[in-house]
């Protein structure tokens, strides 16, 4: 019947697997709650760490921050110096200033995690801990109101996206994400060099921080 009426309200493929997602078809909630989250998230970590040069994160249902590597930590900044009620992706994309800084077209990239959010989340859209991530991306990008308002779904596709770090001169990275088979829900996100030259500037960036991530930049960062 859903997909009946999917196909009268002319839904592509991503607003299809929303809807079967919102009735309960799609990715149930992991079993373990929790506690299964942090044993995926030890689990994984070897697989983030084995990627020197490539940014990779790993997510929960909510996009909640649950691993990361060496080289996401020197593009992106240290995750563990965000409060952890704000240690989101759609907060690190729309609240994080240090990431608008080194993104390029940072806009159509970070407006797409929202509309990913909503086309894969299915019941986490309506769990407290999405409520309290809004509630954060309210006080802190106001601006940005619409984006977390909008209903708009969307893949988040493979892609090259280009950041400049400071002192290192552009970097092309293929965004790529896959879902472990061990809970469906949870994403790993993976930032890989495009070339010879681009996995040298991370491999320098990684070896030679430009800058220190420390209390300070915590502050500049959620402010």
């Amino acid at each position: 019947m859903l997909e009946a009426i999917a196909r009268v309200l002319k839904l592509d493929d991503a607003g299809l697997r929303h809807a079967l997602r919102l009735a309960g078809y799609h990715e149930p909630a992991p079993a373990g709650g929790p506690d299964g989250t942090d044993r995926l998230a030890g689990a994984i970590q070897p697989v983030l760490d084995s990627w020197p040069t490539s940014p990779a994160v790993l997510l929960d249902r909510h996009f909640d921050l649950r691993g990361w590597n060496a080289a996401w930590t020197a593009l992106w900044g240290a995750p563990e110096f965000v409060p952890g009620e704000r240690r989101n992706l759609m907060w690190v994309m729309a609240a994080d200033h240090r990431v608008r800084a080194v993104l390029r077209d940072w806009e159509p990239l970070a407006m797409n995690v929202f509309q990913h959010f909503r086309a894969q989340a299915g019941p986490a859209l309506a769990e407290p801990r999405t409520a309290e991530v809004y509630r954060h991306l309210d006080q802190d990008a106001p601006e940005l109101r619409h984006w977390w308002g909008c209903h708009s779904v969307a893949e988040l596709t493979v892609r090259t996206v280009t950041v400049e770090p400071a002192g290192l001169g552009p970097v092309r990275l293929m965004l790529s994400s896959f879902h472990p088979v061990d809970d469906p829900t949870a994403t790993v996100l993976l930032f890989t060099p495009n070339g010879a030259a681009d996995r040298a500037r991370m491999s320098e960036l990684v070896e030679h921080p430009l800058r220190a991530v420390g209390g300070a930049e915590a502050e500049r960062r959620v402010g």
